[in-house]
């Protein structure tokens, strides 16, 4: 007979994994209740994978069903102590349902004070959700996929500038597209060169987290996922609204994650705050809230190619570090690669329309400019300065001096 000594335990919703290396014994509680019930999966395991021993519900509480399970497996292996296995796992699996984790005490080491840490530094962040949100066609998804296929390669020599810090498993969840347009964009990524290739596990999800959270653990379990790519909050939340309904799909939502026990790195929609200078996420204000580390993603159409889009990174919040500078990236298009490369970020050419007319005005107070001078100064090409300048004119805000100089009307802001 076999020694019993304590099995090694890990932890999913609704789900508890106890493992015996020494007796090649794994046994999964699953679909625990609190009136003791659960299912029960038994596998030998040993270098070649888990074999399927017996799997059977059982009333945990119950002394004659679990002596019962303890003679059934017997015919497997008389070797292993039955009887104490089972007993640990029922005493454990109630103790571990009924009062969930142990209470501890933090004393706080002044000598070792350590960062969270990122996986990809500033992005993203170790054990909290970091959201990048922007307009739509933005390239949001590509560019989370690209650190996803860093992340996973551990690679430092990315084209982006992007670097992993510390290599991990990762997957997606995905409520926007599906698999086969996943892989197109990956390939494409991987053929330019942008990410090196790498196995992307792939859940489709249709039900909200919350409601699909099981079949999710179990994804999140089979494949020892440490970062999940959501996409993206508003489905994956089940509301995207301001009101009631929307505050509480926030947090469930919030609360679905930390049970995942993963780093989520998460894809969400622009407010329609047209008249704001800052754009902020779409859906309940918790969810700006309960994220630690927010980005903005803007885009910019190249002036000359229509196959490049350049792209600003902007950090908008923050909880455990200062606001990183904008990070600027130019998206190269092909039919068969894309290709993402860093460049300098001149935030002006991202600016929204309000924020151009503003620093057009803060650029004329000390005089008249001509048109070459504040497309210069803008940082956006002559006919954006045009746009610019006749919105402003309309406006009342500004005079056309003839030979193309320009000057202010008057010197107030406008309301935007």
């Amino acid at each position: 007979m076999l020694v019993f000594t304590s099995p090694e335990i890990s932890e999913s919703i609704g789900k508890i994994i106890f493992t015996w290396p020494a007796m090649e014994l794994k046994v999964i509680a699953d679909r625990i209740t609190d009136a003791g019930t659960a299912e029960l999966w038994f596998y030998n395991q040993n270098d070649s994978g888990d074999a399927l021993l017996h799997t059977t519900k059982a009333n945990l509480l119950s002394t004659s069903t679990m002596g019962q399970i303890g003679k059934r497996m017997g015919q497997h292996s008389e070797d292993i102590p039955w009887q104490q296995v089972l007993t640990y796992i029922s005493a454990h699996t109630m103790e571990l349902q009924r009062h969930g984790e142990s209470p501890l005490v933090i004393d706080p080491d002044l000598q070792n004070i350590a960062h969270p840490g990122f996986y990809v530094d500033p992005i993203v962040l170790k054990n909290s959700p970091s959201v990048i949100y922007g307009d739509k066609g933005v390239n949001k998804t590509t560019l989370c996929l690209t650190l996803l296929g860093i992340i996973a390669t551990n690679y430092s020599e990315s084209p982006t500038s992007l670097a992993c810090v510390e290599k991990a498993n990762v997957g997606l969840l995905d409520w926007e597209s599906n698999a086969e347009l996943t892989n197109y964009t990956l390939a494409r990524l991987i053929k330019g060169n942008t990410i090196p290739h790498f196995k992307l596990p792939y859940l489709q999800c249709r039900q909200n987290l919350a409601d699909d959270i099981e079949r999710v653990s179990n994804f999140v379990q089979h494949y020892s996922l440490q970062i999940i790519l959501l996409d993206s909050l508003g489905q994956a939340a089940g509301a995207d609204k301001f009101d009631t309904a929307g505050k509480n799909a926030a947090l469930k939502f919030f609360e679905c994650v930390r049970k995942l026990k993963i780093t989520p790195l998460i894809i969400a929609q622009n407010a329609k705050n047209e008249n704001e200078s800052k754009k902020t996420i779409y859906g309940s204000t918790y969810f700006t809230y309960y994220a630690r580390n927010i980005f903005e993603l803007k885009a910019k159409q190249d002036d000359l190619d229509d196959n490049i889009i350049h792209l600003a990174l902007l950090h908008q919040e923050s909880n455990y570090s200062k606001k990183s500078p904008a990070l600027g990236f130019s998206i190269a298009y092909s039919d068969t690669t894309i290709q993402i490369s860093s460049e300098p970020v001149s935030f002006s050419q991202f600016l929204e329309k309000a924020s151009q007319t503003k620093a057009l005005l803060e650029f004329l107070k000390d005089g008249a400019k001509s048109r070459q001078a504040i497309s210069q100064n803008l940082n956006v090409s002559v006919k954006q300065t045009d746009v610019i300048l006749n919105r402003a004119k309309k406006r009342s805000l500004i005079i056309n001096l003839g030979s193309g100089m320009w000057g202010l009307k008057t010197i107030e802001q406008p309301d935007a």
